[in-house]
């Protein structure tokens, strides 16, 4: 059944193109076109019952047309339902099994010492998830950061301005560890228990990322230590991998830490 997020004002029949959109552009970073949603759906619409649908989804600012006669891309605000949906109707959040391994692998052969655990933890999620992943121990300044090549090399950073802007960021990361471990942990805009927190766009804090998304966890580790790990990427990311990436992960961790 497909729930409709909270305070989000669409109808289901909106919630299937725009769902279909965002899909579509986080994989070919290409604007979609009326045409492309009349011939792929599958919802047996009109051409002119889609584009009365988009011009409603533009006008609730959920997509934006960037040219006249071209297609449409998703904003931060479709970005938010897509994930509200993800996380509420928890469909599809699970790894692929070669992930599994691969996570299971590298776990399993790291010693057992938080600082260890972190640069594994931070290595193969950023490896999967082709994101930058930083993570850390509470209370503690030390953290580890691993993946910022495949961050530039997304198509969103080949423009000098959003490359520079988030340099600037990691110059006052250590400034700003301690404020992502105190608030990022709140939850925003989804359900309660949901172990992974999710900031897009202009919801983080940070106006040198404001068109990125940050996504927040934290796991046990051994000596009574709490880790968190942080990963940065495009607001045109693939949420529904990047999200049972993490919470994976840190469900196996969780484990291993338990059996110590």
């Amino acid at each position: 059944m497909n729930i409709i997020p909270r305070n989000m004002h669409i109808t289901e029949r909106q919630g299937k193109i725009l769902t279909f959109l965002v899909k579509s552009y986080v994989k070919t970073a290409k604007p979609v076109s009326s045409g492309l949603l009349e011939r792929i759906l599958g919802l047996g619409l009109s051409s002119p019952t889609i584009r009365n649908e988009l011009q409603a989804l533009t006008k609730a600012k959920f997509i934006i047309q960037l040219h006249t006669s071209g297609g449409r891309v998703p904003t931060d605000k479709a970005y938010r339902y897509y994930v509200n949906s993800l996380l509420e109707n928890d469909v599809g959040l699970d790894p692929k099994a070669k992930d599994k391994a691969k996570i299971r692998q590298a776990l399993n052969e790291m010693p057992p010492n938080p600082r260890e655990i972190n640069k594994v933890v931070a290595r193969v999620l950023s490896n999967l998830s082709e994101n930058l992943v930083i993570t850390g121990i509470s209370q503690d300044e030390d953290f580890f950061k691993k993946g910022l090549v495949s961050l530039f090399e997304n198509p969103e950073f080949r423009e000098f301005g959003e490359a520079f802007q988030l340099a600037r960021f990691f110059e006052e990361f250590e400034g700003m560890f301690q404020f992502i471990e105190r608030e990022f942990f709140n939850t925003l805009g989804v359900p309660r228990g949901v172990p992974v927190q999710i900031m897009i766009g202009k919801e983080n804090p940070f106006r040198q990322i404001q068109h990125e998304t940050v996504m927040c966890a934290k796991y046990g580790l051994p000596g009574n230590c709490v880790g968190s790990l942080t990963l940065v990427g495009p607001t045109r990311m693939d949420y529904e991998k990047n999200i049972a990436l993490i919470k994976y992960i840190t469900e196996e961790l969780n484990k291993i830490v338990r059996r110590i």
